[in-house]
């Protein structure tokens, strides 16, 4: 049995880093995880989460924050992001700087047990991995499902757990999924024989959408089911580390109200 957790957006969070890979591990049996990059910035563990995944020895990619650390021009980031990047580089050694800089943009993973490429991984789109464009809307992911070889591709980016499907003509996002990932902090995804989906897994370590939880997605390459799921962490801690690093109040405000 095969069984990947894949997370993305952790921006240096380590007590939600933590219980996403608790729950992932003793509670869903995970034996494999996946990255989808960002795993820096914002929080007060940079060093800490970059060091997990990387004894993980895992598939991921690279998301902008990783990208603007080892190449710090701030471009397209506002103030707050810009300070707590500032701040994240001067924790980091160049050995650990080396080390994102070498992650590629996408990546075919392979689960355990699988003969060919299972799914897809990237930060933002397919189309432009590089230029980290936002997808808000199913007009924003028609374009991504040309660049999409896989059933199912997994990103990250907005830190907003949401799925968009393409039936071959026309891309749709499952307001059914997001429903019952909002009423359960569960929910299953059977994917339909025919069409692609481009699965946003939300965010580990600073949620967007209201729901200050963190989020991740888990797949199970024997049933090929997506299951998306919320786990509670210490956010307490996680708020009490960000003040106590010397980093903007707004940044530890914002985890008790996942926006």
């Amino acid at each position: 049995m095969s069984r990947t957790a894949i997370i993305s957006d952790i921006h240096s969070n380590y007590h939600a880093l933590y219980a996403v890979m608790t729950d992932a591990f003793d509670q869903e049996n995970c034996t494999e995880v996946a990255c989808l990059g960002d795993i820096v910035g914002y929080n007060a563990f940079p060093g800490t989460c970059l060091d997990y995944i990387r004894q993980l020895n895992c598939p991921v990619v690279k998301g902008n924050h990783d990208a603007e650390v080892v190449n710090p021009v701030y471009e397209k980031m506002n103030d707050l992001a810009r300070e707590a990047m500032e701040w994240t580089v001067r924790q980091l050694t160049d050995e650990q700087l080396q080390w994102l800089a070498r992650l590629q943009y996408q990546r075919m993973v392979r689960p355990h047990g699988t003969r060919a490429a299972s799914f897809t991984i990237v930060h933002s789109t397919l189309d432009q991995p590089k230029a980290w464009n936002y997808i808000i809307n199913s007009n924003d992911a028609a374009g991504n499902f040309n660049k999409q070889f896989s059933q199912l591709c997994f990103h990250g980016h907005t830190h907003v757990p949401k799925i968009y499907a393409w039936d071959g003509r026309h891309a749709e996002e499952d307001y059914d999924f997001k429903h019952r990932l909002v009423m359960n902090g569960y929910a299953e995804l059977c994917p339909a024989e025919g069409h692609k989906y481009f699965v946003n897994v939300g965010s580990v370590g600073q949620p967007r959408d209201n729901d200050p939880r963190a989020c991740y997605a888990i797949f199970d390459s024997d049933t090929n089911v997506v299951i998306m799921k919320r786990v509670p962490y210490d956010i307490a801690g996680a708020q009490n580390a960000i003040i106590e690093a010397g980093l903007p109040a707004y940044l530890a405000e914002r985890l008790a109200v996942g926006c």
